[in-house]
């Protein structure tokens, strides 16, 4: 498995996860791939996307950034395999290459796998939300 950070030159293959995660066709994937704010990963396992990760680098009002880890997915097929984990890597350890002091995420409440990994890789419950999820970086 590889862990793969999209650029503007792969529109193939956000189009891949996207149709896979999202079951929906985007006409032009430029605006995102382009977008300074955007981060994205995919997965690959012999050339096929087998998970994805995306997110946004923010600035925060108390004069930091941050970055917001929108969704991760995993493929059925390919799940409890490190997959995820690997995803999960690859967004936090961009962010710290970033300078980035924060990274956050919301799961599903009852999403026990996801809050397992992210509770395991160091991330902190937050206070406010019952899905929430923190890393000081």
């Amino acid at each position: 498995m590889l862990v793969h950070p999209l650029t503007p030159a792969d529109h193939d293959l956000l189009d891949a996860a996207v149709r896979l995660f999202r079951a929906t066709e985007v006409a032009d994937h430029t605006p995102f791939l382009a977008d300074p704010a955007s981060i994205a990963f995919v997965a690959l396992e012999e050339g096929r996307v087998i998970g994805w990760a995306w997110g946004v680098r923010q600035r925060h009002a108390a004069g930091y950034s941050q970055v917001q880890l929108y969704e991760l997915a995993v493929a059925r097929t390919s799940r409890r395999r490190g997959v995820g984990r690997a995803l999960l890597t690859a967004f936090r350890d961009l962010a710290r290459a970033e300078g980035h002091r924060r990274m956050w995420l919301f799961t599903d409440q009852g999403n026990t796998a996801a809050k397992a990994l992210y509770a395991s890789e160091g991330g902190e419950p937050s206070p406010h939300d019952d899905a929430g999820y923190w890393w000081q970086l």
